[in-house]
């Protein structure tokens, strides 16, 4: 006869085991006496790690695990031990993730009194996250979908004028910042503005748009305004990070012919939504951001480039494309010629 299957254990009993086990078993591994361990692990939970009246600030990163945030506390100095933390936090079913964001927290804090409070605490700053290849006004309704900054003050604040970076000197004031405004993950104040959002963004182009990448351009004889629009057409045209410089040089290779770019995209953006495909009817839109009825570049960017696209922009690669497809899994393909672009079209089934 079989015997009965033991009971598994409850969890509330295994975090007792563990903490039992912490109560002797780590201060032995210490060197301190099993006497003295219960008072060892007391004084780890009931007395701060640094007593003193200032605040210290600590950031959660999005997606950290309680062991994580044990750390980060560890790291700012405000607990003593992650194991003795991390552990009771189990014990006392306090161990929930942590909303990610930055905080602050007193040194005259225990651990005790750090759990209890974390499972209240709203950070003082949190993460907003504006991926790359969005248009402003896309990313206007993820911040409404957020609720931390209105979509529409931030549509509004995005506009030339009122910020003055040596980068944005080719904008008449007024004009639209797309394209300038880097796509990041960002810590601004639980009550931040659009404004400062935008600073953020614009200090970060700032930042990214250094010596080497504006000698770049300087030697491609062109400013940071024509970057940024070939950029944002690559970001929106190229889904890996292999297309990249290729489809640069397809859009570097129709300029230097003088041929239309002809880069669905654009027109997309001139049309003012997001699809999965362009028709012939939309090819006809009367727009300047229409790359099919106008040669040249569009009179600016059609989204806000991260930097690979940026780079793409700067460094293309050298080829004698001048066409290509994506395929339904987004690669793209490329030709040479108006020949090799017609069998392309045909192999994929979009002629």
């Amino acid at each position: 006869m079989n015997e009965p299957a033991p009971r598994r254990r409850s969890r509330a009993l295994g975090c007792v085991q563990w903490f039992v086990a912490i109560l002797f078993l780590l201060p032995a591994a210490l060197g301190i006496p099993g006497v003295l361990a219960y008072n060892w692990v007391d004084h780890q939970l009931h007395q701060p790690a640094n007593p003193a009246n200032a605040k210290v600030r600590f950031v959660v990163p999005p997606g950290a695990t309680f062991h994580e945030v044990a750390d980060t506390l560890h790291r700012a100095g405000l607990i003593d031990s992650v194991t003795v933390f991390d552990l009771y936090a189990r014990y006392k079913h306090l161990d929930r993730n942590v909303q990610a964001g930055a905080y602050q927290l007193s040194r005259n804090l225990n651990m005790v009194q750090i759990l209890v409070a974390l499972q209240t605490a709203l950070p003082d700053e949190i993460f907003v996250t504006i991926p790359e290849g969005y248009t402003i006004k896309k990313t206007a309704a993820v911040l409404d979908q957020g609720g931390v900054v209105k979509g529409s003050d931030y549509m509004a604040q995005a506009v030339a004028g009122p910020f003055t970076y040596e980068f944005l000197k080719d904008l008449p004031p007024g004009t639209s910042l797309e394209g300038f405004l880097f796509p990041d993950t960002y810590l601004i104040p639980r009550n931040g503005t659009a404004k400062q959002l935008i600073a953020l963004q614009l200090d970060a182009f700032n930042r990214h748009w250094d010596d080497t990448r504006k000698g770049q351009a300087a030697q491609r004889k062109l400013n940071p305004l024509q970057i940024v629009t070939i950029a944002s057409m690559i970001e929106r045209e190229a889904r890996f990070e292999e297309d990249r410089p290729l489809v640069a040089s397809v859009i570097y290779n129709r300029l230097s012919a003088g041929w239309p770019l002809q880069v669905d995209a654009t027109v997309l953006y001139a049309k003012g939504i997001w699809q999965s495909s362009v028709t012939t009817q939309d090819r006809m839109i009367a727009s300047p951001y229409n790359t099919y009825l106008h040669t040249g570049l569009p009179p600016g960017p059609i989204a806000n480039p991260g930097i690979k696209a940026i780079d793409a922009a700067l460094q293309p690669a050298q080829t004698g494309y001048f066409f290509y497809l994506s395929d339904p899994q987004g690669h793209n393909h490329y030709a040479k010629t108006n020949d090799e672009f017609a069998r392309l079209l045909k192999q994929y089934g979009l002629q």
